[in-house]
């Protein structure tokens, strides 16, 4: 077996040594790189043989909620944990109290023989050793905290978890990783200090740790780690964004502090996130161009984004948007406002101007649409579409949706997703479907106009029950629920102020720059061979480094006697860096070229550009077709409540009698975070301990997305 140990005759080396003959590089790589990099390959296989079965077919959930849907804590400093989260993050605390358990234990028994230097303190020699095992754990976190923020990540789609649910594992474990660090810093500093030995701080000793690499690599992660604190992030999220970047001088400091044979611990993770990272790169530089734009009286606009065929998404996705335009450096997340069914060569966006960049957006999208210049001359960089790996809510008999204000966007893709099902005759789709939505003023309703109901699917009211339940909680009477009548509206000083959809422009030239195909969560096969190809190359460029500078620099050396004449360990760590980026930029690279060219050799723009003249075409192209479409209103004054906000209590418990006994009901919520909040208690008051079978279960999905 292969075992890891201290020397504890060296203060701050971690010498390593191996029963079996074994190099320290691949000793390393076998024990912490290569069963995550299996467990990569096999998620692969897995997601592809997925993604080739049926769905219709599979049976409802019944019963009581899973753990990973059952909120526990729904308020602190941690967010909503489920129950399936709390035991995991129990699980980790107690093996990283048995592992520190097993080394204090055993440096116990070492320290009865041991014999201190004249400047020592027995008490200072333990505090550096308790200082050196939590560096080493904090090493371990570390090759663990890029997992859930590669977006793309084969892992977390295997298990369904989404990249907006995992950056919450990454806060986690970031806040416990630093915990770590800072720790072992001062941990070394107290007893340098006590040894009057402080200066050591500033060593960088070619052929042992490298201290004031160390020092830099805690700097730059404490200052990642104040500004990422909850109430910083969010006053001053600028400031979180940028100072962020310094990952890079946090990753390769770190790597010089360490060396080359612990970087190898924390292999698996940055690679993983270097690849992911590559790929979103590559996909980035493709310019996409915007079909048509739709302006709403309540400030909302709908942008409709060209994309290739072969880049599938689900009801429930979301993109990274940037528009050169407005800033070339600023990414923001949106949710997919349509479904797959509406159209192979398009999918729309829903924005609602808030900050500076997106009322800078509207500004642009504004002034193309009053002009009516054709083509608008739009570009967008498009990363994803990302988001949960299947249609996680076909799974239950009857949906809840919460929603607060725009976070309406998900839902409206989910309901048109479910319309067109129907009238596709899919079957075992959920039967009943209760929507919740909660605005500040009437004028937000209309954008239910965006699901022409019947239009999708004339009989919907005949295969499937849809409720509505709106809530307009800053007005006591209905102001818009109505249609205004007919008036001389384009004789009006400002015809953007019309009570409905204020103006749109349709550009069907832009289908001629989809979205690339090249998607960190695209085709499996693709992916397969970019992660084997990188990982290859970064084989391959390793062991060229070590023939051709490594091995004739040290036999140059012993030539010329001297016996210190070795490489410094952070260079050889550097080295390591060097290998991994170009081993997935020339390697990888390659690989991402030939699908590129390939995508693009079989991709029909013509005939994109005649699907989307035929669909764009029969949309609103000046108002009156969005009016149209709203004949058959899914809101009127019967189902709208003002002057409230809606007690989900009461409307879940009138849910929950119209239930079976032993039902589970999908709940989703979108909005903000008090909203979430609120339905994760109302689901948790309902999924009581002690489990009745004849109850019914409430299963929590939150669909919404914040850093």
């Amino acid at each position: 077996m292969l075992r890891v140990t201290t020397n504890l005759l060296n203060e701050n080396v971690l010498i390593l040594y191996y029963p079996v003959n074994l190099s320290r590089l691949g000793g390393m790589l076998l024990l912490f790189a290569a069963p995550l990099l299996l467990l990569s390959l096999l998620a692969i296989i897995n997601l592809e043989i997925s993604s080739r079965t049926s769905v219709f077919n599979k049976e409802k959930v019944k019963g009581r909620a899973s753990m990973q849907n059952l909120p526990v804590i729904t308020r602190g400093r941690m967010g909503i944990v489920s129950a399936a989260e709390l035991l995991w993050f129990v699980l980790f605390l107690l093996m990283f109290c048995w592992i520190m358990g097993n080394y204090i234990v055993r440096d116990l028994k070492a320290f009865e023989t041991i014999h201190l230097k004249p400047f020592e303190k027995m008490w200072g020699k333990k505090l550096k050793r308790i200082g050196l095992h939590l560096g080493f754990i904090g090493i371990i976190c570390l090759n663990l905290l890029f997992l859930p923020v590669s977006r793309g990540s084969v892992l977390l789609r295997t298990i369904d978890i989404p990249y907006e649910h995992a950056v919450k594992y990454h806060q986690w474990l970031g806040h416990f990783m630093m915990t770590l660090f800072t720790l072992h810093g001062l941990s070394y500093s107290i007893a340098w200090y006590s040894e009057d030995r402080l200066s050591k701080l500033f060593d960088w000793a070619p052929h042992k740790v490298a201290n004031f690499a160390g020092v830099i690599a805690l700097l730059a992660g404490v200052t990642m780690w104040i500004t990422s604190i909850g109430w910083v992030r969010k006053k001053y999220f600028e400031t979180f964004y940028w100072t962020h970047h310094l990952y890079i001088v946090f990753a390769l400091f770190m790597t010089f502090h360490i060396g080359e044979v612990l970087f190898n611990v924390t292999f698996c993770g940055l690679f993983l996130f270097v690849l992911d990272r590559f790929l979103r790169f590559c996909q980035s530089r493709n310019s996409v161009g915007v079909l048509s734009t739709k302006l709403l009286p309540c400030g909302t606009f709908e942008l409709t984004l060209a994309k290739s065929r072969g880049v599938k998404y689900h009801a429930l996705s979301y993109i990274y948007l940037n528009i050169p335009e407005v800033s070339k450096l600023q990414w923001h997340p949106f949710s997919v406002a349509s479904s797959p069914y509406d159209g192979d060569s398009w999918l729309k966006i829903l924005i609602k101007p808030y900050g500076g960049w997106t009322l800078q957006l509207q500004d642009l999208v504004s002034a193309v649409v009053k002009l009516g210049r054709c083509p608008s001359n739009i570009n967008a960089a498009i990363e994803g579409p990302y988001g949960h790996e299947s249609n996680f809510f076909l799974q239950y008999e009857m949906l809840v949706l919460v929603a607060g204000g725009i976070g309406i966007s998900p839902f409206v893709a989910l309901l048109r997703d479910l319309l067109q099902r129907y009238q596709r005759g899919q079957p075992n789709l959920p039967s009943t479907v209760y929507l919740i939505w909660a605005v500040q003023k009437s004028e937000e309703l209309q954008l239910l106009g965006l699901i022409p109901a019947s239009t999708i699917c004339p009989d919907y009211k005949l295969k499937f029950n849809l409720e509505v339940h709106a809530f307009v909680t800053r007005e006591t009477s209905p102001f818009s629920l109505e249609r205004g009548s007919e008036t001389s509206d384009l004789h009006q000083h400002d015809r953007f102020k019309m009570p409905r959809i204020l103006a749109s422009l349709i550009d069907a030239e832009a289908s001629k720059h989809p979205m690339s195909i090249v998607a960190g969560a695209g085709n499996n096969m693709w992916i397969t061979a970019c992660f084997l190809a990188s990982l290859l190359g970064y084989i391959i460029v390793y062991l060229l480094i070590n023939l051709f500078i490594v091995q004739p620099f040290e036999q140059g050396s012993v030539k010329d006697g001297n016996s210190s004449g070795s490489i410094p360990r952070w260079i050889t760590g550097l080295f390591s860096v060097i290998s991994m980026i170009l081993g997935v930029v020339i390697c990888g690279g390659s690989v991402v070229s030939l699908w590129n060219f390939l995508g693009r050799l079989h991709q029909n723009t013509s005939g994109a550009v005649e699907e989307n003249v035929h669909l764009l075409s029969t949309s609103d192209n000046d108002g009156t077709a969005f009016t149209d479409e709203c004949a058959d209103r899914l809101l009127d004054p019967s189902n709208t409540y003002f002057g409230h906000r809606p007690n989900l209590r009461d409307l879940f418990d009138g849910y929950r009698k119209l239930q079976r006994p032993g039902a589970n009901v999908g709940v989703l919520v979108s909005g903000p975070e008090s909203l979430q909040i609120s339905v994760a208690e109302t689901c948790r008051a309902f999924n009581t301990v002690n489990y009745d079978s004849r109850r019914v279960a409430f299963s929590y999905h939150s669909v919404s997305f914040e850093l």
